[in-house]
């Protein structure tokens, strides 16, 4: 199927023939460190579609009638000169309505941001992602997914089925039209070229690892089937990116990608391609690493050219110290009034790497919106800078918990042996004085707390959120005593061997921040209680190397995504590596190329993971929950991941010139963290 783009040759045709009338779419209508904003309780439940709007009346028979859309100045002088088609012909028959957070914003300004270079894509990429189905944020509700590319989407009685209807007339930033062609491409072309992806996501897979099947229907239908039950489908494809072409928008740019493709490019374009950039082989041009998609042609955050269905595509690229982003003159979403968004014209980032000098951008006012690098230390600053810098903090509540992990598969057998007895871990627990951590590290920013799921999250759980949370050196003490670990001339705890007991918490904190004085109180805490403990931070990598050969022995890192748990559980199930408190089993269970163990039969791991298989399978929601809250039960009463402190207090810096940027919603990766602001509503109230 051939997709022609409305180009300006095409549109002055069309033109010269009738008139193309408009799409039916779119219209609906000081903070003190305490207490910790609370966000709306968490749900999943689905939006139904916007109602398109009425066209406006009119007063007089003969005057034209009033136009249902309207664009930004800087595109409006684009059709003017005929370089554009009108907006009514870029927009799709049913756009989506952006609901704005205080009020119809105006036109133009530039957001100014700040970034780390080209390993950061997070950042610019969560601004704007567009899957298939999208979070959406309701004051009443809180979370809840919401048909996004599609206008709905549908699943038979055991969801095993999905069928989605793509909205109809939506445009890569180019003009060419979305649809299944470009679906098609992405799944049968991509994923399974086993040269580009040797291994799909699991949420494509059936639990044997049969790919799903897809479907194409017409050119605005598709389906995707699995042979067994996928229920958690639509919070998966809201948890993953839609910007990364792996993730669940479930299309990439076809009549782009296909000359850089070998089935279907010519050799020599491809060869001057990878010429150019000095590769060996094609799929270079694809990935960044092996299976990613982030490489230099495949991927919006370092090709310009590549078309989009995000509100600003690439216009300067990393590595430059001043990166530009610009409108997508197709975007495909308006606000009530028929405006099309976004409504700001571009967004740039500046290049640093020190934090100091980042704090000082944001109390000069060098920066207009940003949460990502803010530094909940340096709160006071920001509160004190605020009149002086033209700026408002604003506070949404981290859905994470700073933790300790101590490896169960660690290779020395007696602390293996030690650390996967419930008894010591909750001693190990109790002995952490959590308030004073978070009075003298934190300013009173975060709470002391197990790690679990946070206020506003579905699973919150108050006595899981305290159990073994509570400061008790004494019963910490008596239950070492119990275990027969008694206490040497110097204090210090022997081990069922004989020799001390000496541990080694590990860390990729940076030297001097209050993280790496969190991980030294802890050894003091716990070399308190007859249990002599180092804090080391080593580099990144060598965390990595450490949590992946199981050789790390308690681990220092944050338990986050606990928001909407189910839909991204690593943690709990433990196949989130840096959070190593079963690195090998994990790894056995996950199928990894690393090093794995297979656990015993009767350990609780099992359960858990058995536990987690029948989430993933059951299409009733109540039984799912029932399910999924057995699951967490273990960890609450056993915990094998050591809170500290937790739910910070997420520090946004905004100029007072910036609007519709929101307080008090929910911080995490599983939500998209500054993406469930919906940035394309936020404007310069100038």
């Amino acid at each position: 199927m051939s997709k022609k783009a409305i180009d300006r040759r095409t549109f002055l045709k069309l033109s010269a023939v009738t008139t193309v009338s408009a799409a039916l779419a779119a219209c609906a209508g000081p903070a003190s460190p305490t207490p910790q904003p609370q966000p709306t309780k968490v749900a999943a439940t689905t939006v139904p579609p916007t109602k398109p709007p009425e066209a406006a009346a009119t007063t007089a028979p003969t005057a034209p009638p009033a136009p249902k859309y309207k664009e930004a100045p800087m595109l409006a002088d684009l059709v003017k000169a005929g370089k554009l088609p009108p907006v009514e012909q870029r927009l799709p028959q049913e756009p989506r309505v952006i609901q704005p957070v205080e009020k119809i914003g105006k036109y133009g300004g530039t957001w100014r941001r700040a970034y780390k270079g080209v390993a950061d894509r997070w950042g610019p990429t969560k601004l704007q992602e567009e899957p298939m189905i999208q979070w959406l944020w309701s004051n009443d509700k809180g979370v809840q997914v919401t048909a996004n590319l599609c206008t709905k989407w549908e699943q038979n009685a055991d969801a095993s089925q999905f069928t989605f209807y793509l909205r109809k007339g939506i445009k890569w930033s180019d003009g060419e039209e979305f649809n299944t062609d470009d679906v098609k491409f992405w799944y049968e072309d991509v994923l399974l070229n086993k040269t580009l992806i040797p291994s799909i996501p699991d949420y494509m897979r059936d639990p044997d690892g049969t790919p799903m099947k897809l479907e194409v229907i017409d050119k605005y239908t598709f389906s995707v089937k699995y042979s067994k039950p996928k229920p958690l489908l639509p919070i998966t494809l809201a948890k993953l990116t839609g910007t990364n072409p792996v993730g669940p928008s479930f299309a990439m740019p076809e009549h782009y990608l296909k000359k850089f493709h070998e089935k279907y490019g010519e050799k020599a374009t491809i060869d001057k391609a990878v010429a150019d950039r000095k590769f060996a082989t094609w799929d270079q041009l694809w990935n960044n690493s092996k299976g990613d998609l982030q490489g230099p042609i495949a991927f919006w955050f370092l090709n310009p050219d590549l078309p989009v269905i995000c509100a600003w595509k690439m216009k300067v690229p990393p590595p430059a110290e001043h990166m530009v982003m610009e409108r997508n003159p197709y975007f495909w979403k308006v606000d009530p009034e028929g405006n099309q968004l976004p409504y700001i014209d571009q967004v740039t980032h500046d290049l640093f790497s020190d934090q100091q000098v980042f704090n000082m951008w944001l109390v000069s006012g060098k920066i207009d919106c940003q949460y990502r690098y803010t530094d909940t230390g340096a709160y006071t600053l920001y509160k004190e800078n605020e009149q002086k810098g033209g700026y408002r903090v604003l506070r949404w509540l981290l859905a994470s918990t700073n933790a300790v992990y101590p490896n169960i598969n660690c290779p020395d057998p007696v602390l293996a042996k030690l650390f996967d007895t419930a008894e010591f871990r909750h001693a190990l627990s109790i002995a952490i004085n959590r308030q004073e951590l978070a009075d003298l590290l934190y300013n009173g920013l975060m709470t002391p707390r197990q790690a679990s799921p946070v206020h506003g999250s579905p699973n919150y759980d108050p006595e899981f959120e305290k159990k073994w949370a509570e400061y008790d050196p004494a019963t910490a003490n008596k239950l070492l005593d119990d275990l027969g670990l008694k206490k040497g001339a110097d204090g210090i705890r022997l081990r069922p061997d004989g020799k001390p007991l000496e541990i080694t918490i590990e860390s990729q904190d940076t030297p001097g921040s209050q993280a790496a004085d969190e991980g030294d109180r802890i050894a003091k805490y716990w070399t308190a209680v007859g249990i002599k403990t180092t804090f080391k931070i080593v580099e990144r990598s060598l965390y990595t190397e450490h949590y992946q050969n199981g050789t790390i022995e308690v681990g220092r890192w944050g338990c986050d995504r606990n928001s909407i748990v189910m839909a991204d559980p690593g943690r709990y199930i433990g196949i989130t590596q840096d959070g190593p408190w079963a690195p090998l089993y994990a790894a056995w269970y996950a199928k990894s190329p690393t090093k794995q163990v297979e656990p015993p039969a009767d350990h609780p791991i099992r359960k858990i993971w058995a536990l987690w298989d029948q989430c993933q399978a059951e299409a009733d929601e109540t039984k799912r929950n029932a399910l999924f809250k057995q699951l967490l039960d273990i960890h609450k009463e056993h915990p094998y991941m050591i809170g500290t402190v937790g739910e910070a207090a997420a520090l946004w810096i905004v100029s007072n010139k910036v609007r519709n940027v929101p307080d008090g919603r929910i911080e995490d990766d599983t939500t998209r963290d500054e993406g469930l602001a919906t940035p394309c509503q936020f404007f310069f109230d100038v």
